[in-house]
């Protein structure tokens, strides 16, 4: 008997670290290191601009969901959303089945008209 409960439990925590590695995977890693940094200095309750990429068609259920979680949607192109979320939600919004991936907030900086290399004469 204590052969199969020590199978069982040796089962489930090898199932429920591989469902940990997929949501690890589903998180930027440059995104995982600024949850970490916001960690080390008590601010997960402070709000991050994401980028996600979803696999299915956003329902009520989906919305009220998110809702939950305390994700706000800003703006979407197709399957690509952006919105805020509290840092100390991200694992558990990354866990959804219908999210595919989560990317953090990229600064892009603007180059002057006369910079681009290939000039048309």
């Amino acid at each position: 008997m204590r052969y199969y409960v020590l199978t069982i439990f040796c089962l489930l925590f090898l199932f429920s670290g591989c469902k940990d590695a997929e949501v690890e995977k589903k998180i930027e890693p440059k995104l995982k290191a600024h949850l970490m940094q916001m960690k080390e200095s008590n601010r997960l309750d402070e709000r991050v601009t994401i980028l996600f990429k979803i696999n299915e068609e956003l329902t009520d259920l989906h919305k009220e969901v998110m809702q939950d979680k305390g994700v706000e949607i800003s703006a979407n192109i197709g399957d690509i959303y952006t919105a805020t979320i509290p840092a100390k939600s991200m694992y558990s919004f990354a866990k959804f089945r219908f999210v595919d991936y989560i990317e953090g907030q990229t600064l892009h900086k603007a180059h002057p008209a006369d910079s681009t290399i290939n000039k048309i004469r």
